[in-house]
């Protein structure tokens, strides 16, 4: 029992730390994905790391074949290039969120064509598809002309999303006996 209380006392508490993300996602996007970028660049210095030294003590002919040292010194270099430049990361997503708005604008291409077929072969449910290429053109017009206020309501999205899933998690721990 003593174990299921700690056990229960430590969710809550990575639940709380998850409403703390989601509260600054909610406040300041920027830094949190800032922090992120960070993070996820020290892990990939510290991988790289490991997989150069998992290179040098293991045996010769695996190694060559799981190519480590390559893979190591890429996650080292892309590592350094997140802890570093995390600004020009953090500068280039209204870049990637127009890229994104792009490929919707192709998929609704796509889902255009496939109407048309269902159409044409006397299919019933043409709206499917149909309704499917209006909202995304809809919503691909609308980052085209917005890519800030898309991610920023992305990121309001994602913050309000992590606070319910935790408070979810907290009210389930706490009624769970």
């Amino acid at each position: 029992m003593k174990k299921f209380l700690t056990s229960k006392i430590g969710n809550i508490l990575l639940c709380i730390a998850e409403i703390i993300v989601g509260v600054l996602l909610l406040v300041n996007p920027d830094a949190v994905t800032s922090a992120f970028i960070i993070g996820a660049g020290a892990v990939m210095i510290l991988t790289g790391i490991v997989f150069c030294t998992l290179y040098f003590v293991g045996e010769a002919e695996k190694m060559v074949i799981k190519q480590l040292l390559f893979k190591g010194l890429l996650l080292i270099i892309l590592g350094v290039l997140c802890v570093t430049q995390y600004g020009v990361l953090l500068a280039a997503l209204p870049f990637v969120t127009w890229v994104y708005a792009i490929a919707m604008l192709i998929l609704a291409a796509y889902k255009v064509q496939c109407t048309v077929d269902i159409l044409r072969l006397s299919g019933i449910r043409w709206y499917f598809p149909a309704i499917s290429a209006a909202l995304a053109v809809v919503l691909a017009l609308f980052i085209l002309l917005n890519p800030n206020t898309a991610m920023n309501i992305v990121w309001g999205f994602m913050g309000v999303s992590i606070i319910l899933e935790a408070g979810l998690e907290i009210a389930t721990i706490i009624l769970l006996k």
